[in-house]
């Protein structure tokens, strides 16, 4: 089965993304994704989880320091669980080209990836996803009760817009229920995950 591929220690990871018209960074074109912030829910063979998070908070560029916190977070053994994971692998695809220093440490960081989605894809549907299944079409029906309705940030175009509020706000209060609430909003993709894990272990 396709959950006896995973290596523990598992680590769920989910990036979130700034694309704008004008780019605002050397290296970058219009519209060119890339992320400001990620969440990394870790389990290990025990079912221990731990949770790593950044974000970043100011005008700089976000990519470089991002991409330093990612390579200490993910270690170099376990699987690395996303949902539709060929986006995050794009995205280290790509800083392994803008930041070539830490190519080696990238592309070894790819090869590490298994694809959640894929479960659904190809081996269990159900008629309460609704026709899709994309992560908050699947998690209220694996695991009721559990679902974004509760968050101020509930997508991912959303957190994009509250990033780049929230880099710009010069009122520290402010400021910082925005930053909590891109975190709230993160932390919960990568938990999902987590959560629906342990829900198909059960089933399978």
């Amino acid at each position: 089965m396709e959950l006896e591929k995973l290596q523990y220690p598992l680590y769920f990871l989910d990036f979130e993304t700034f694309g704008p018209a004008v780019p605002r960074f050397d290296g970058l074109h219009p519209y060119e994704q890339y992320p400001f912030q990620y969440s990394c829910h870790i389990l290990d063979a025990k079912q221990e989880i731990t949770h790593k998070e950044y974000l970043h908070t100011e005008l700089t560029d976000p990519r470089l320091s991002l991409l330093k916190s990612l390579i200490d977070t993910l270690k170099t053994r376990g699987t690395i669980v996303a949902y539709n994971a060929g986006f995050e692998k794009g995205i280290i695809s790509k800083f392994s080209q803008q930041f070539p220093q830490f190519s080696k440490e990238l592309e070894a960081i790819n090869q590490r990836f298994w694809d959640q989605l894929n479960i659904f894809r190809r081996y269990y549907t159900d008629y309460q996803f609704k026709g899709t299944n994309g992560l908050k079409s699947v998690l209220p029906v694996l695991v009721p009760g559990m679902g974004y309705s509760s968050l101020d940030v509930q997508e991912g175009n959303q957190a994009q817009l509250v990033w780049d509020q929230m880099i710009n706000e010069a009122d520290d209060k402010k400021k910082d229920v925005l930053i909590q609430n891109l975190l709230e909003y993160c932390r919960l993709d990568t938990l999902a995950m987590v959560e629906i894990h342990k829900k198909l272990l059960k089933i399978k």
